[in-house]
């Protein structure tokens, strides 16, 4: 039994399904797969109960996974030096912001204060149950958390954009949002996701039922099928930073209504904590430059 199988099964218990974790971990779901199989192996049972929407813990997982949790926790401290404390920020973002804001936010916090970054993304669900459990301090979302102990900052929305293949006829005739009733459409994420919802419930206003021809958790899978002529999509307009490269092109909607909420969020335990206090200060000040851009 390897420590390194035992990290990545905590990380499958976590996020509730092989494919996510692969792409959360920058794995192949192969690999995922052939080292969970190794680690039930090892062990002599079966840990996840395959399902179509993701995997779910067997009850001897359910009890795997308090043995694991115990095991990382003492390894962590047997090979960490006894140093002073150095602080710890946990931050947790949606794929529209981990390829934009959260990094540009992280990289300036570093000039400030000497922090060990801890950095998880996930969907909402994930997001809003890890923020409640105390497992991260801030997360970057596009729909808010109403929650007695969770602190909202709610900055600058993020405009929708539709975006086609480069070269496709509405790049210069488009005939308006009532067009996408016929198009192929490629989805964000699952239908209950909280971005899609939004979308698909702003095409319903005005009488759009687009076909769903695929859905994908990941934004850069979806522009690249978009650029290959797969279809159309809508997609925040801080993610569409490489429309050349990828092959798409950019439509503005021109209904005002067309936004995604950008939302900091955080558990009221950490308003009077120091790092707390100033990663808030930059992240105000970065969506501060972004709205003056």
């Amino acid at each position: 039994m390897e420590t390194k199988d035992i990290q990545l099964f905590l990380a499958i218990a976590r996020i509730g399904s092989l494919s996510r974790t692969a792409e959360q971990l920058f794995m192949s779901q192969s690999t995922v797969t052939t080292r969970l199989q190794r680690l039930e192996h090892a062990v002599g049972y079966t840990l996840f109960d395959r399902r179509p929407d993701g995997v779910k813990l067997t009850v001897n997982g359910e009890r795997f996974l308090q043995l694991a949790e115990r095991m990382t926790a003492i390894e962590t401290k047997m090979t960490q030096p006894v140093t002073a404390s150095e602080p710890i920020l946990r931050v947790m973002s949606g794929r529209a912001f981990v390829s934009t804001d959260v990094p540009a936010c992280l990289s300036r916090m570093l000039k400030h204060e000497n922090v060990r970054l801890e950095v998880r993304m996930g969907l909402y669900d994930e997001m809003k149950d890890a923020l409640l459990a105390d497992q991260v301090d801030f997360c970057f979302m596009g729909e808010p958390i109403y929650h007695p102990h969770i602190r909202l900052l709610e900055f600058e929305p993020d405009v929708i954009d539709l975006i086609v293949p480069k070269g496709h006829y509405w790049t210069h005739d488009f005939p308006g949002i009532r067009g996408l009733h016929h198009a192929p459409f490629i989805a964000f994420a699952r239908d209950d996701a909280p971005f899609r919802k939004r979308v698909m419930g702003l095409l319903a206003k005005v009488g759009v039922y687009p076909k769903v021809r695929m859905e994908l958790d990941s934004i850069d899978g979806i522009k690249a099928m978009v650029g290959h002529g797969l279809g159309v999509s809508c997609l925040p307009r801080r993610t569409l930073h490489d429309a050349e490269e990828k092959g798409y092109v950019r439509i503005p909607l021109s209904d005002p209504a067309w936004v995604r909420p950008t939302f900091l969020i955080y558990r009221e335990n950490l308003e009077s904590d120091p790092i707390a206090e100033r990663f808030i200060r930059v992240v105000t000040n970065h969506y501060e430059q972004t709205k003056q851009n």
